[in-house]
């Protein structure tokens, strides 16, 4: 598991037990020195299945567009917002958002990324603190304690309309360019 547990143990043991579920736990995956770091929602049956985040059907997607960008994933760290997949692959609730949000936390602190990319509105309002939509957010740069956040579609997106997979891949390239700022 890429050393997540170890290097996170303070965190995830101040996840309360009704919000943890190592069956259905997928941890952070990728360069704990990452200059990027994109943050999903929550981790799919695929994720659950194969113990890493995005590597499903988004996930081969965003292999598809870090192939274009000629990046490896492995040099980008990849985590969600929530490291147990709920219960019917719903959205995470409030509360289970405010559970796992001290491990994003320390995510963030130990990997010290430049950039921060949400993929998707659900990441993106979260991480952002807005209601705006991702349609609204995406392309725009916030700064978060002294951070870059570029939000951007979710890969899934792209699955279901071409049409955002030259944005999404753009807003990945602008999220490379300005790590290297």
């Amino acid at each position: 598991m890429n050393g997540f547990e170890e290097k996170f143990a303070d965190a995830l043991d101040d996840v309360p037990d009704e919000h943890d579920d190592r069956d259905r736990f997928v941890g952070g995956h990728g360069s704990f020195d990452a200059d990027v770091m994109l943050v999903g929602e929550a981790p799919g049956a695929d994720e659950v299945a194969q113990g890493e985040p995005f590597v499903g059907q988004a996930g081969k997607q965003l292999d598809r567009i870090l192939d274009d960008l000629n990046v490896d994933r492995e040099d980008l760290y990849i985590t969600n917002l929530v490291k147990i997949r709920p219960p019917e692959n719903r959205d995470p609730y409030r509360d289970e958002i405010d559970a796992w949000w001290p491990v994003l936390d320390a995510e963030i602190d130990r990997v010290d990324p430049d950039v921060i990319v949400p993929l998707g509105s659900f990441a993106a309002q979260e991480i952002v603190d807005t209601d705006e939509t991702i349609t609204d957010l995406r392309g725009e740069t916030v700064e978060l304690d002294g951070r870059v956040v570029r939000p951007t579609f979710h890969p899934a997106a792209a699955l279901y309309d071409r049409d955002k997979l030259p944005t999404i891949t753009e807003d990945l390239r602008q999220a490379l360019i300005e790590s290297e700022g």
